[in-house]
């Protein structure tokens, strides 16, 4: 591996070396829809050997001291930074959003990311209990295999990479296929700094998952995506009994009290639902108004939702790229198609262009059906309804009707209201007076069909460690 990294050339890495093959696939600029640049199509064979590379690197890796393991990490760190700009144009590229996101993940994942895991332990306990002294220690739990979503292309594998090296495990980080050039690059470049099999990345067709998955020596899966693979996944993972994380879908709702500031709220919740073209598993999918200011709520957002300059992310100004995929795209225009075909008022926007790329208008819906799929399914998309309420019980009800259970935030300027409401809600973040703002150093997970475990935070290390607890006697035997 060279410390000059191509962005026009990308490939498949297993146990420290390029790996080609004799098929190959690319993503598609979402703006364009032109293909971008050919991958190998990784194939079974590649599955079997980056699994071998990876248990034998780990009998070694997991015995380097914790704190130089931290230090191999920082200096893949350090060399990640030389390439902000390439990364940030590269995210625009294969992701679709505005340049300025691209350079924010860049940003967060080359920065926050290093400078906050870096910072963590593992950890460890001792207590004594009657005549025993207890030792709590936390062991590696050996390969883990990170699946990650093409909404973040960059931070998402970083956000899974670090803390599974750092407990001292070998990982193989499968991207998404529409989105996989940025995990292809950060992960070629730190061949130069980790020995070879201990991360790997391989991307391929739909039959990649379920190789990985189901593979008997692979003993984590910490996966982002649908609430339907997800369920895939944890159905696999079982026949082995592999650790699992799951983050999945969210249909997030936002609960306004008529106290707040309407143009502000309408501003900051016109972002939570728009902003990386409503492409974010948080991001405010129901909005919930008071009865009291419906109507000028619904006239701030309108108002705010035309500040959304879509276009190409490459293009200054742009705040609301395409969204990412056809297939998405499709999923997301029906419901703009069922809007139409059934009379919903629309309150700005609704338009379908079918321009080039995957672009589609900064939409919201007053008060659809509350049986309607805009309001029991996750757009992931720039569309969003608007429902009126007046009684607490009942839009608390509404909110926690639903199956998923990630997020929700409530606006109002009574902090002892907003809290006394976010402790009803059956979410596993409520957001007071923001819209999501996730965070590397806060834990993050959800409720209900939206999860199990939790990434990020104090404790990030532990999902990636076995429990050993060593029992002292203290009688002389």
């Amino acid at each position: 591996m060279s410390d000059t990294l191509s962005f026009t050339s990308f490939y498949n890495v297993v146990n420290g070396k390029f790996r080609g093959s004799e098929t190959s696939h690319h993503g598609v600029d979402p703006a364009t829809q032109d293909p971008l640049w050919n991958i190998p199509t990784a194939n079974e064979q590649d599955v079997n050997d980056a699994v071998q590379a990876a248990n034998n690197a780990l009998q070694t890796w997991k015995k380097v001291p914790f704190e130089e393991r931290v230090e191999i990490l920082r200096t893949w760190g350090e060399a990640c930074k030389a390439y902000l700009k390439q990364f940030s144009e590269l995210i625009t590229k294969e992701n679709g959003k505005p340049k300025l996101y691209g350079e924010l993940e860049a940003n967060h994942s080359f920065h926050e990311a290093f400078n906050y895991f870096l910072t963590l332990k593992i950890p460890e306990e001792e207590y004594t209990v009657n005549d025993r002294n207890y030792y709590v220690r936390y062991t590696p739990l050996g390969v883990v295999v990170a699946i990650c979503a093409w909404n973040f292309p960059l931070g998402q594998p970083i956000m899974k990479i670090l803390p599974a090296l750092m407990a001292g495990n070998c990982c193989i980080v499968k991207p998404s296929p529409f989105s996989p050039y940025s995990a292809l690059k950060v992960i070629e470049l730190a061949q130069n700094y980790l020995p070879p099999g201990v991360l790997q990345v391989l991307s391929g067709d739909d039959r990649l998952g379920p190789w990985l998955t189901s593979h008997p020596d692979i003993h984590k899966i910490t996966f982002t995506g649908s609430t339907a693979s997800g369920k895939k996944v944890a159905e696999t993972a079982a026949k082995t009994l592999k650790r699992i994380t799951l983050e999945l879908g969210g249909n997030n709702a936002a609960i306004i009290f008529p106290d707040v500031d309407v143009d502000m709220v309408a501003s900051e919740v016109a972002m939570g639902s728009f902003w990386n073209t409503g492409q974010v598993c948080t991001a405010v999918k129901r909005i919930y108004i008071h009865n009291d200011i419906y109507p000028q709520m619904l006239a701030a957002l309108a108002k705010a939702s035309l500040k959304f300059k879509m276009g190409p992310g490459s293009e200054d100004g742009v705040l609301m790229g395409p969204v990412q995929n056809e297939m998405q795209y499709h999923k997301v225009k029906s419901l703009f198609q069922e809007a139409r075909t059934n009379s919903y008022k629309v309150t700005v926007g609704g338009q379908v262009k079918d321009d080039t790329g995957f672009f589609l208008e900064a939409t919201v819906i007053d008060n659809p059906p509350a049986d309607s799929k805009l309001v029991t399914e996750e757009q992931f998309g720039p569309i969003v309804p608007t429902l009126p309420w007046s009684k607490e019980e009942e839009v608390i009800d509404h909110v926690n009707s639903t199956t998923m259970g990630l997020g929700a935030s409530v606006w109002t300027r009574d902090m002892r209201n907003a809290r006394r409401i976010a402790q009803q809600l059956e979410v596993g973040s409520v957001y007071i007076n923001s819209y999501e703002k996730v965070s590397f150093r806060v834990p993050f997970g959800g409720h209900k069909e939206s999860g199990i475990g939790y990434e990020c935070g104090p404790s990030a290390l532990v999902p990636f460690c076995n429990m050993q607890v060593v029992h002292y006697n203290f009688k002389t035997l």
